[in-house]
């Protein structure tokens, strides 16, 4: 065998070989070695599309794209592009997700409760633990109980004994089947033994349309009904959150009328499966950001929604546990189709 005079003796390789890698560790601990290329590099580098899966013009659209809006500066100013897909119980953007086996981040979709409840309800078409990244919890949404401005409805106790007189005759609206609306509604119904008409529908848009044009009596949804209740349109008769909302002081609680229910739904962002984790973390970045500027401010007020910040790992945890006990709650009010 010849040897090249340039080489290292062959007795000296082994102990140059561990040298190098004793400097390859060192530099890597210094944050010095050229970094692996991962598919955060430059992320985003085009538009991001998140699917919205209500109507336009309701809660949940309007909020997604005023965030939206404020977190694109973090995200190299890409456009972030709304995809409205209503209908299906709020289920079109978790069905999106579960068919992309491997999320690049481009493709995202709003965060809701009802995406761990239905799969307790129906055969649906994803797994929430398995198909779906939960990336960043933002806020949560109060919900309450509306009607027109000139229902003879004028409170809770007046809706009450109206469906106790006439039975599965007072309609509400609410956005799909079995989201928060209609469990509460279940659960009142419930407690108070009595029986009221559900009329699911696409959107809160739908919803507030429905109840201010006297199609329905009543409302049941999350904050939707904040901005026409200020309006003069609509008139809450109560919310079912820890304690009365700011805006609206003389609007009871359901514990202070003796109904021990407490409910609110969080808002954040989810991916599909297998996304890498800098991926995420841009993501979940650059939503913080979003909630933490002031003019965030101006939706929560408009809509009274309650800031809820989350991270990754405290809101996959949150919705894990969220999956059991939505779980229980059906198989109490016995709503499994």
């Amino acid at each position: 065998m010849s040897v090249n005079p340039q080489d290292p003796a062959p007795g000296r390789t082994s102990s140059i070989r561990r040298q190098l890698l004793r400097g390859l560790a060192a530099g890597a601990s210094m944050g010095v070695l050229p970094r692996m290329a991962t598919a955060a590099e430059g992320f985003p580098s085009r538009p991001i599309t998140v699917i919205v899966p209500a109507s336009p013009g309701g809660l949940l659209d309007v909020y997604q794209r005023f965030v939206d809006k404020l977190a694109a500066p973090f995200l190299n100013g890409q456009p972030i592009i709304i995809e409205n897909r209503p209908g299906a119980n709020l289920l079109l953007g978790a069905d999106a997700m579960a068919r992309i086996d491997r999320g690049d981040g481009y493709t995202l979709t709003q965060a809701l409760q009802i995406q761990v409840r239905m799969p307790h309800l129906q055969k649906v078409r994803y797994d929430p633990m398995r198909d779906l990244t939960w990336i960043i919890c933002m806020v949560t949404s109060p919900f309450g109980i509306a009607v027109r401005a000139d229902s003879p409805l004028r409170s809770f106790d007046d809706l009450i004994a109206a469906a106790r007189a006439r039975p599965g005759e007072i309609s509400y609206g609410t956005v799909g089947f079995a989201n928060g609306g209609h469990l509460l509604m279940e659960e009142v119904a419930r407690l108070k033994g009595v029986k009221f008409n559900v009329i699911p529908m696409k959107g809160s848009a739908d919803v507030i349309q429905a109840a201010i044009g006297g199609h329905v009596d009543a409302m049941s949804d999350s904050a939707s009904w904040a901005p026409q209740v200020q309006a003069g349109k609509m008139r809450l008769l109560v919310t079912f959150g820890e304690s009365r909302l700011e805006k609206f002081p003389d609007v009871p609680t359901a514990r202070e009328l003796g109904v021990p229910i407490v409910y609110t739904s969080p808002i954040g962002m989810a991916g599909p499966k297998n996304m890498d984790p800098a991926v995420v973390r841009v993501l979940h970045d650059a939503y913080r950001r979003a909630i933490e500027q002031p003019a965030h401010r101006e939706i929560l007020d408009k809509f009274d929604l309650i800031p809820a910040y989350r991270d990754t790992a405290a809101f996959t945890e949150e919705m894990r546990a969220s999956f059991e006990r939505e779980k229980a709650m059906v198989a109490r009010l016995g709503l499994k189709n």
